[in-house]
């Protein structure tokens, strides 16, 4: 076994872990739109904390592991990892940027809720946020549209629009969290 082969594995070790992750998250978010209670969402709050243990050393351990095999393969250049690397910042904006700054301002207001009282208001609509389930699902078809670039191993244009139909995707698998609104479960 040589050493491309361990990092090729530790490769899809993150990969795995990320999806893990995701998968967390995604679950987490259709609950939380379903909680009535301060607590309810608490617990659905719970398992998204969950998910960055595990989805963030995946995505750096895929980082590391694609630089590495993209040097060594001298395929630093391909459209594909251009891409996908592209994708990686995008996932990474959304993530820090966009869905942190969210969780951070509901935790304090479900914190100071009693447990068992009912959502009602600001903190309903902070809990019901279809903003959050897009931004999920958005990042997870990204994340599955770079595996599909790493597999075509597409030129630079097709590869990004792979990526803008994975967004698309994500906009689409979220469409239900809108159309209810912030008072209809999801």
């Amino acid at each position: 076994m040589n050493s491309y082969t361990i990092v090729l594995f530790l490769h899809f070790a993150g990969m795995a872990a990320l999806f893990i992750g995701y998968g967390l998250e995604w679950t987490a978010s259709a609950l939380l739109r379903r909680a009535t209670t301060a607590g309810e969402a608490r617990s659905w709050l719970r398992i998204y904390r969950g998910s960055l243990p595990v989805s963030g050393p995946g995505l750096l351990l895929l980082i590391l592991t694609g630089g590495y095999m993209a040097g060594v393969t001298q395929r630093s250049a391909a459209g594909w990892v251009i891409a996908a690397w592209i994708g990686i910042a995008v996932a990474l904006v959304i993530g820090f940027g966009l869905l942190l700054p969210r969780f951070k301002k509901l935790r304090p207001v479900l914190q100071s809720s009693e447990a068992t009282a009912a959502l009602s208001g600001e903190v309903l609509g902070r809990v019901k946020d279809p903003v959050i389930t897009t931004l999920i699902r958005i990042r997870t078809m990204l994340a599955i549209g770079i595996v599909y670039l790493m597999t075509a191993k597409t030129p630079l244009v097709p590869s990004l629009v792979v990526l803008l139909a994975a967004i698309g995707l994500g906009v689409i698998l979220a469409a239900p969290a809108w159309s209810q609104g912030t008072t209809a479960k999801n």
